[in-house]
């Protein structure tokens, strides 16, 4: 058997340790001549964790990250009012945090790391030109010249994916309303615990990621989906989250650096069942790109590929596990994007009475919604 994974993120990484790890051949193939990976952070979250254990990262990512004090972190208003302390279960075991905040660079070279020692081959500069799986195995053309048969293509290569444009109907990507707005800082002294503010249509985040750094992370109501000139956006960061309170005024003040920001509209891919054809298969944002809301995105992806991993050691055809792969993710997958497109928008509604219910709401159930979400959450993805 003999795999191409398109695109090495986060998915594509996963996978390719995870299938090289049971004796799968695979080659992998990244669009950027280079990796310069935006300077944001991210949610390593209980069952994401559960995942990577089948590829032997967990400790370099505690190691590297920095996982939730006491494994809870504060829901607070846009003075920095503390409305909830909201505990998280620790799903990959009890030794393992349940929740480890890293930055995004750090976790693309932890997997680096692994893939590198796993001997898989990742040519860069290079995607598809061109699938034909009308044969007993596909035909990819690349865009270098060159050439492949697989008994697989698997398309993670993002929320732009050139393997789905390829192998399915046009599906573009769906702006959601929202924006993200990203910066790392120095972590300032005193700053303990992940904290979240919600203020009037804006949430503002402030997450420790190493002993010495704090990711920032904002999300504003952007109607139109304007594209700001990059210069402008450290003002607009600024002024955008200036109603926050308690350690916002401070960390928005270093934000001066138009490198600093990363802004990006919050899209979602809504792509139908099923997410393969013949033998190609995308998975990740490719096929479910995800708000932020809950922060798990990335956990649906990395499930994505230790599971499809998983199927294909227990079969000779490649192309036989997938409507197997596709009812155990679709599910799953779909409770996860409508989920945090409707906290998204209840954190954010600014309509007569609702700052006010959204903070009722925090205060008397957001922690009995929290753990309801991770039990579900908590079940086998295998």
């Amino acid at each position: 058997m003999r795999i191409l994974i398109v695109g090495s993120g986060i998915a594509g990484q996963t996978l390719a340790c995870a299938l090289a790890r049971r004796g799968i051949a695979c080659d992998m193939i990244e669009l950027k001549p280079a990796f310069d990976i935006a300077g944001a952070g991210l949610y390593v979250q209980g069952p994401a964790l559960r995942a990577f254990l089948d590829i032997g990262v967990v400790e370099a990512i505690v190691a590297q990250g920095e996982p939730l004090a006491d494994d809870y972190s504060l829901a607070c208003d846009a003075a920095g009012n503390v409305l909830a302390a909201l505990a998280y279960p620790r799903i990959a075991g009890p030794a393992i945090p349940a929740v480890v905040p890293i930055r995004r660079k750090v976790l693309h070279d932890i997997l680096a790391a692994a893939v590198a020692c796993a001997g898989v081959s990742v040519r860069m500069g290079v995607t598809v030109e061109a699938i034909d799986d009308t044969g007993p195995a596909a035909r990819v053309r690349f865009t270098d010249g060159t050439a492949g048969e697989y008994d697989l293509v698997v398309g993670a290569d993002g929320i732009r994916s050139r393997v789905r444009s390829l192998a399915f109907e046009t599906i573009e990507p769906v702006f959601t309303g929202y924006a993200n707005w990203r910066v790392i800082l120095p972590r300032p002294a005193g700053l303990e615990r992940t904290t979240w503010m919600m203020g009037p249509g804006t949430s503002f985040g402030i997450i420790p990621v190493a002993r010495d750094t704090v990711y920032v992370g904002g999300v504003t109501k952007e109607p139109g989906n304007p594209r700001y000139p990059r210069e402008r956006l450290p003002a607009l960061c600024r002024e955008k989250f200036a109603a926050f309170g308690g350690f916002a005024p401070a960390l928005l003040a270093q934000v001066n650096d138009p490198a600093q920001v990363v802004f990006t509209p919050i899209e979602e891919v809504l792509m139908p069942a099923p997410w393969h054809r013949g033998r190609v298969v995308v998975l990740g944002d490719a096929a479910h790109a995800s708000t932020p809301f809950w922060a798990m995105g990335a956990t649906m992806a990395i499930e994505d590929a230790v599971l499809l991993a998983m199927l294909l050691e227990r079969t000779p055809e490649a192309a036989a596990v997938l409507p197997d792969w596709m009812a155990r993710r679709l599910e799953r997958c779909l409770f996860v994007q409508k989920g945090s497109m409707e906290t998204g928008r209840r954190s954010h509604d600014e309509s007569p009475g609702a700052i006010e219910a959204r903070d009722n709401y925090m205060r008397n159930h957001m922690q009995a919604d929290v753990a309801r979400r991770f039990a579900t959450l908590a079940e086998s993805f295998a």
